[in-house]
């Protein structure tokens, strides 16, 4: 990436941290900072354009309201598009990037076409895994009011999941479903090791669940 290229994700980087301040806490700008780091880590490997994934990566999210509220899903795009603007980047480089954030999201089911769109999905889908991805679900269903699991059929066993419910459908919904929707090589390494964390939190909180419930009252 040249110094110029360099300059603009560092002026990126200052500004956008207000962008993050109503989101809930699985999007705040922390998540951000992982991502960036995740889509850092992806791409130098994949031989990405990485201006325009870092910028991606740092946008991606941009404007996030509160939990449920949609406000942000069409203002989105006009979001990111006037800050670029802003800090001087060309249409084609806003281009990329307004791809690559509307390609992202899990509940758009957009299959991404270029490599940079391909990284940050993958990036942003690790950072669902593994322990992080554990603290967020958990965060999200505090901030939502959700019951931990259903107690009758916690791990869904007998029924389909549903996460608007219960906080521990989400693995069953979505975690455990996204290390085979990788698209990078470097990426299916990463989610297999967060995806043995989920895989091992799920085995011990069944055996305490367990022990809980063969106790009686």
């Amino acid at each position: 990436m040249s110094s110029r290229n360099s300059f603009h994700i560092k002026s990126a980087l200052s500004e956008v941290q207000t962008m993050y301040n109503e989101a809930d806490p699985a999007h705040d700008f922390s998540h951000i900072m992982r991502v960036y780091k995740n889509a850092q880590i992806i791409g130098e490997k994949e031989g990405a354009d990485m201006e325009v994934l870092l910028l991606a990566a740092l946008l991606h999210d941009a404007g996030e309201g509160p939990k449920l509220s949609d406000r942000t899903e069409s203002q989105r795009p006009r979001i990111v598009d006037d800050f670029l603007m802003k800090v001087g980047h060309s249409m084609e480089v806003r281009q990329k990037v307004l791809y690559a954030v509307d390609a992202h999201r899990f509940s758009k089911g957009i299959v991404p076409v270029t490599l940079e769109a391909k990284v940050l999905q993958d990036a942003d889908r690790l950072d669902a895994m593994g322990a992080i991805g554990i603290a967020r679900v958990f965060a999200t269903g505090g901030t939502l009011g959700r019951a931990l699991y259903n107690p009758d059929d916690p791990f869904c066993r007998t029924r389909e999941p549903d996460d608007r419910k219960w906080n521990l459908d989400h693995f069953f919904k979505k975690l455990l479903k996204l290390e085979s929707g990788m698209h990078t090589r470097t990426a299916r390494e990463l989610a297999s090791q967060r995806a043995e964390v989920l895989k091992r939190y799920l085995s011990d909180l069944e055996r305490e669940i367990g022990e809980v419930n063969a106790s009686g009252i």
